[in-house]
């Protein structure tokens, strides 16, 4: 964010001019925000427009859905929802990585990670009913998202059968996952609820718009993810890549190499 005007200073897309030489200024004219926006040029150069990412999937309701859509820019680590606040809008991930994640309210915060979002993907849908969101959503990665306001959401949905269906079906995966991730954390180990992610990493998690596969992770992250400590996940993952169990690829990439042992 531009410390002289401010932009982008809530997510919404920026404004910047692009010369030949690439070199890129905010509407203030000054150089604050140069690294942040030469991503957003790569971004704006390669990514997937509206209609290429969802007329392939031949569904044509996703595709209204996401063409009431504003195409918006975000940044790394940018917090696009607050747990408890009201929901008004859905995003539909073009391109990047999103967090969906729940904070503890005690005195020592804690953080666990809930779900993870990429292309293709709708994230907010309890904006819907016009309740309070149920955790909050982050960016991962610079992201690219289609906004798309409750109103304009529910004059698409009435309209499109095919798309309420598919809503519903997605409603009823994330109560399944909600349901898995509430039985781990409740009666389940460090070294269960690792494994559990590890081997749902390699087999691709099951999503309306496709699999999740393969994605790079910290140890930070990961545990995040599984609610235990850092240093927890670094002396499991230690034996189990000294095991051969598992190996370390590029950019952060575990992958399962054979079955997991049941203790640890």
């Amino acid at each position: 964010m531009c410390g002289q005007c401010d932009i982008d200073k809530t997510g919404i897309e920026f404004q910047a001019t692009v010369s030949s030489d690439r070199h890129q200024y905010c509407e203030c004219g000054s150089h604050g925000s140069l690294a942040y926006l030469s991503t957003v040029w790569r971004m704006n150069k390669n990514q997937p427009t509206v209609d290429h990412l969802w007329s392939e999937t031949g569904q044509a309701g996703w595709l209204a859905l996401a063409r009431q859509g504003q195409v918006r820019h975000y940044r790394k680590h940018m917090l696009l929802m607050q747990q408890g606040d009201m929901g008004h809008q859905l995003y539909l991930v073009m391109a990047g990585r999103l967090r969906e994640f729940s904070v503890s309210n005690d005195s020592k915060p804690r953080e666990i990670t809930l779900s993870l979002y990429g292309p293709g993907q709708l994230v907010g849908t309890p904006a819907l009913d016009g309740g309070p969101h149920c955790a909050s959503v982050m960016t991962l990665t610079p992201a690219v998202c289609a906004v798309v306001s409750r109103e304009s959401a529910l004059a698409v949905i009435q309209h499109t059968p095919s798309l309420t269906m598919d809503l519903l079906k997605i409603a009823l995966q994330r109560v399944r996952m909600a349901t898995e991730t509430t039985r781990l954390a409740l009666f389940s180990d460090a070294y269960s609820r690792l494994s559990a992610l590890l081997q749902a990493q390699s087999d691709g998690w099951n999503d309306p718009h496709g699999p999740m596969r393969n994605l790079p992770m910290t140890h930070a992250q990961i545990a995040q993810h599984i609610g235990c400590s850092r240093e927890m996940v670094s002396r499991i993952m230690k034996e189990l890549v000294t095991g051969g169990y598992v190996v370390r690829e590029t950019d952060r990439v575990y992958r399962v190499c054979k079955r997991l042992p049941e203790r640890w």
